[in-house]
């Protein structure tokens, strides 16, 4: 179990400790920004043993964990549960990351995520669906607020067309799918359209919005363009980060 810590101090993020286990390594960034203390974690896509990681995001704390960069070298087989615990007035922003799973792989990723009061959390995450490939990629999303379940969603793909039918549906022809998490009591001010207007309605190429509940909202991508599906996540996250940060100036 790969236990780790963001513990705020001064109104500064410090992660302790985050150098002695491996393959997992979480270094600071020297990276300024308005609000947020950055952070790389690399090494959780090359664990072949099952990996268990816990962190604790301390009140009024401002975090985004960055992900090392896509790399066709994953494991077959690879389990990953990760527990994030998000304390009052606190922010955790888990920027993009991809997920190709390689031919003959068996891949699951469990991600269970409690924020406590006013905190928010943020996730965004691309993968690939290779339908020429053999595999099996398992995800469950968990997020909760104390003992209230904001949102419980299972993913499974699979090169298996019955195990697809079985399950969870059809992609049709699309390649990549794309998620977006947003849960905030208070998120900033902006309406539906403020999102619409950074999703193209290119051919092949989808994206909706759900509201879940009034604690946040879940924006979900299918498309065939890999380029664009980036570059309209990294838009939306870059909206995001612009109204927060507008949000957020004055805690600093």
């Amino acid at each position: 179990m790969s236990k780790k810590q963001l513990k705020a101090r001064f109104q500064k993020a410090n992660l302790l400790d985050y150098q002695k286990d491996v393959p997992l390594h979480v270094e600071k960034l020297d990276q300024k920004h308005r609000i947020f203390t950055t952070y790389m974690m690399n090494g959780w896509d090359e664990a072949k043993e099952p990996l268990d990681i816990h962190f604790t995001i301390k009140k009024a704390s401002n975090i985004m964990i960055k992900h090392q960069p896509l790399t066709d070298s994953l494991p077959k087989e690879q389990s990953i549960y990760l527990q994030c615990n998000i304390e009052e007035e606190a922010l955790a922003l888990f920027d993009k990351r991809e997920v190709m799973p390689p031919d003959h792989s068996h891949i699951n990723q469990h991600i269970k995520v409690n924020v406590n009061g006013d905190a928010e959390f943020i996730w965004a995450e691309i993968v690939q669906l290779n339908q020429s490939l053999d595999y099996h990629y398992h995800s469950l999303m968990e997020i909760w607020d104390g003992s209230h379940c904001i949102s419980y969603d299972p993913l499974q793909f699979s090169s298996q067309q019955k195990a697809i039918l079985a399950n969870h549906g059809l992609t049709e022809e699309f390649s990549y799918m794309a998620s977006i998490w947003y849960i905030s009591p208070n998120p900033p001010p902006f309406d539906e359209w403020d999102i619409q207007q950074r999703l193209s309605q290119a051919k092949h190429h989808r994206a909706g919005m759900t509201d879940l509940d009034g604690k946040g909202i879940l924006i979900r991508w299918l498309s065939t363009d890999l380029s664009l599906l980036r570059q309209e996540v990294e838009d939306v996250l870059a909206f995001f980060d612009e109204k927060i940060t507008e949000l957020r100036k004055w805690r600093v």
